[in-house]
């Protein structure tokens, strides 16, 4: 198995977009998306495939032709970039490598050179939802790199039609380079930054033991509205182009995020740096991704 590349070398084609395909419509949708934020960015694009070398050699000890193994992944790759020139892209700004290892592993070591990272999510159901794209949530957690996580499925068409840019805020635990990122994907939308935080549902009446007042929570929402505006304000002083509005909702975490990636173009999160490699991905931004209507960012 060789590498393939369209220029002399990676120094060729930066900055750029690194998009993972694999011959599904998840991955064409995730081409199609890279163009157009390639575009925006003034960057080139780079195609990559991954083929595992656990495919070599199959479970009944069968060893597959490497050559074989490269011919299809070339076939992928033309596929590709047919549909990137197709979508927009100029095609000398269309670059490709087939690069042989697992998948997670060879976009994660790639990623540390691109701008941003893009790849599709299988749409799933029922049970597989909770063990939802193994490649998609290892990059979400190891990449060096933002992460665009989109799927064919869900997303079929062109986004922009909302031209806002959501984020979730984690008021005890924000990131200005995520908030920052969200300011940045919206100037480049020419849209605006709607931020939110969700307050813990909590049982009706009750709180600690206590019953909590009508007047009490609208106080704890009060309160979670000004520590919101004054994390945002430190960020959105840098975008007076980029417009924002602010929202406090009681819930759970999930349900909300998935609530509002109905009415966003694209939803950012953030992802705290791994401390095992692969392991690292929490509950809440698992479920999301399993279940987001529309892309999701993820930043480190």
């Amino acid at each position: 198995m060789s590498t393939h590349e369209e220029t002399d070398g990676p120094e060729q084609y930066r900055p750029h977009v690194l998009v993972g395909v694999d011959g599904s419509e998840d991955g064409l949708r995730a081409v199609a998306f890279g163009v157009r934020a390639a575009l925006a960015r003034k960057a080139e694009l780079l195609l990559v495939h991954a083929v595992d070398d656990a495919v070599l050699a199959g479970t009944w000890g069968v060893v597959y032709d490497p050559s074989s193994l490269e011919s299809a992944a070339s076939e992928v790759l033309a596929e590709a970039v047919k549909h990137a020139v197709d979508t927009g892209m100029a095609a000398d700004q269309v670059h490709t490598e087939v690069v042989l290892g697992n998948a997670a592993a060879v976009l994660a070591k790639l990623s540390k050179d691109a701008t941003l990272l893009v790849i599709g999510r299988r749409a799933i159901s029922g049970l597989e939802r909770m063990f939802v794209g193994s490649t998609s949530v290892s990059l979400a957690s190891t990449a060096a790199c933002p992460v665009v996580v989109i799927s064919n499925a869900v997303n079929p068409g062109p986004t922009g039609a909302h031209g806002v840019v959501g984020i979730g805020v984690e008021c005890d635990k924000h990131s200005t380079q995520t908030l920052k990122a969200a300011f940045d994907e919206a100037r480049l939308r020419g849209a605006s930054v709607l931020a939110t935080t969700v307050q813990a549902n909590i049982p009706p009446g009750m709180f600690g033991g206590y019953r909590l007042t009508a007047e009490a929570e609208t106080e704890m929402r009060h309160a979670a509205e000004l520590q919101l505006a004054d994390i945002v304000g430190r960020v959105a002083g840098g975008y007076p182009d980029v417009p924002h509005t602010l929202q406090v909702t009681l819930g759970h975490p999930v349900e909300q995020l998935i609530a509002l990636s109905a009415t966003v173009d694209l939803l950012v999160l953030g992802m705290r740096p791994p401390s095992v490699i692969g392991f690292s991905i929490g509950g809440v931004t698992r479920a999301v991704l399993a279940h987001a209507k529309c892309p999701l960012l993820v930043v480190h």
